[in-house]
């Protein structure tokens, strides 16, 4: 599947698992609800970051570059390892130590997650791209900033991590490479349809019904339209907050 069809479809996942999250004691409201849907989206394109001359790995310059060569290296290379349980597991591991941790490592945790999303979604803040890798931390940082302002626990993001990372392991199973789910010790590959990438089901009809939906339900889980203008009164003091003036 395409990065676009992904990563809608990791926000669309976590937005429709957030009522049973609530139920299960995980704090999810106010800010914590676009908060997940970034972590979503960005995580649903973590299993694609073993390409290193895909959209993903360029996506922050030399530093996504050289990471993906490290993870294709690591992992068997593109569709191996990080299509696997294993990469699950690592994946959501990483995102249990940036909630752990806190501070500027889970800002610039949520800055790259946003900027791989974006990079998917093709929607570049800025042309130059050292000035759009500034725009992602900036993002990452107000994000952080304003989660820690409206009493946000960042329980939410390993929960996102992983749903987001299975949405791409069960979108890939829709086309004809399918996943080896239990790489590295059985290296079969498993798929439920046989669907090519980018096929026009996916980009004319899958696509824009992702999308509605994802939009949807961010408003509906933050309170409905109600809540658009104070929300978006209360991003542009987080922004302001943080770029200095």
């Amino acid at each position: 599947m395409i990065g676009r069809t992904h990563a809608t479809s990791g926000a669309v996942a976590v937005l429709a698992v957030v009522p049973l999250l609530r139920q299960h004691g995980v704090p999810v409201d106010g800010w914590s609800v676009p908060v997940a849907a970034v972590v979503g989206a960005g995580s649903a394109m973590l299993p694609d970051l073993d390409h290193p001359s895909g959209t993903i790995a360029r996506s922050v310059g030399p530093l996504t570059t050289g990471l993906a060569r490290a993870v294709g290296f690591c992992l068997g290379g593109h569709r191996n390892g990080t299509h696997s349980l294993l990469g699950l597991a690592l994946f959501t591991g990483l995102g249990v130590l940036a909630a752990d941790t806190g501070g500027i490592t889970l800002g610039l945790y949520l800055a790259f997650l946003f900027a791989i999303a974006s990079a998917a979604m093709h929607v570049s803040l800025v042309t130059v791209p050292v000035l759009h890798t500034v725009a992602c931390l900036v993002v990452g940082a107000a994000l952080t900033r304003g989660a820690l302002f409206e009493s946000f626990s960042p329980a939410v993001v390993p929960w996102a991590v992983g749903i987001g990372t299975t949405a791409h392991l069960v979108g890939d199973m829709a086309t004809v490479q399918g996943c080896p789910l239990f790489w590295p010790f059985w290296k079969h590959r498993f798929n439920y349809a046989s669907l090519s990438t980018n096929h026009f089901t996916e980009r004319f009809v899958v696509g824009p019904a992702l999308t509605f939906v994802a939009i949807y339900l961010v408003v509906d889980e933050v309170g409905g339209v109600d809540m658009l203008g104070p929300a978006w009164k209360a991003a542009v003091e987080v922004v302001r907050s943080v770029v200095p003036a």
